[in-house]
């Protein structure tokens, strides 16, 4: 992969407005750099929108139409001691307008879209993946006191406790790990809307996250919509006390500018020929993802 293709900062877990600043040119469709600041400090994370792909989600000519769309991301300037230890990043998708759309009210800005958002039907990586496992061996210790018991020595015992101490060993494991779900973002009903990938360092190696993921997300889409939608990427992280805070002072010092959502053209040719346009759902997504760990003794 490119490391420099494209490059983005993440800020602190707990800011709302942690999004990044890449804009969409005028009418630009399917943005292939999708998320990052103009900045150029050492741990930052990389964005890419790889493949998509616009068609059917199966063979059956009443299946529903589908979008194939596939993500790059990179966790890139982690050491020992300078580390992500969690990211979360999520990618909301979102119906945009009312062409393309039956039955849609034309010319209505403030319509209510959302029964036009597509579905996210299935997303890769898909639930707990591991990787980087080791075991460590700590050792537990018990300690407990008593009294002395009646009957012995009075002058010896009087006022004198025994203490006792066992212990043992515990064997522990520990691992860096990816999970990915199907979300529910700005709605509490119908469908998912949303993917979510978390990665997670393996705490005792000091680690960092994974180096590299690449996601796959199949969307389904309502019979005849060949309407707009976007696709707003929000990534969120946890580093260290020392770079969150000075990513907070950021924030309080100047606004930052949210980025523009990535917007999707259902009548865009495909990016790649790979996948099947009429059976979308044949593809097996957990074959065009991929985690690396990047990790080094």
């Amino acid at each position: 992969m490119d490391d420099e293709c494209f490059e983005i900062i993440l800020a602190d877990t707990n800011e709302e407005a942690a999004h990044y600043r890449l804009q969409n040119e005028p009418g630009e469709r399917q943005r292939e750099y999708i998320t990052g600041y103009d900045r150029k400090q050492a741990l930052r994370v990389l964005g890419k929108l790889t493949h998509v792909v616009h068609g059917r989600f199966s063979a059956d000519p009443d299946a529903p139409l589908a979008s194939l769309a596939v993500f790059e991301f990179a966790a890139l300037g982690q050491t020992n001691s300078r580390r992500y230890r969690e990211v979360q990043i999520e990618i909301v998708f979102a119906a945009h307008g009312t062409e393309g759309r039956p039955g849609a009210a034309r010319g209505s800005s403030g319509g209510d879209l959302s029964r036009w958002d597509p579905k996210v039907r299935s997303v890769a990586p898909s639930g707990y993946k591991a990787l980087l496992r080791t075991t460590h061996t700590t050792e537990r210790k018990h300690g407990f006191e008593a009294q002395a018991e009646a009957g012995a020595d009075p002058v010896a015992s009087a006022g004198v406790k025994y203490v006792y101490e066992a212990s043992d060993s515990v064997e522990r494991g520990d691992r860096m790990a990816v999970e990915g779900t199907q979300a529910f973002v700005g709605r509490a009903a119908g469908k998912p809307n949303a993917a979510r990938f978390t990665l997670r360092e393996n705490a005792s190696q000091r680690s960092g996250v994974p180096r590299y993921l690449r996601v796959a997300v199949l969307l389904e889409r309502r019979a005849a919509d060949q309407g707009l939608f976007l696709a707003e990427v929000n990534v969120r992280a946890h580093a260290s006390v020392f770079v969150d805070t000075a990513e907070r002072v950021r924030r309080i010092m100047g606004r930052v500018p949210l980025d523009d959502a990535v917007c999707f053209d259902p009548k865009m040719p495909p990016t790649t020929d790979k996948y099947p346009l009429d059976d979308l759902a044949s593809v097996v997504l957990e074959e065009e993802c991929s985690i690396e760990s990047g990790y080094e003794e």
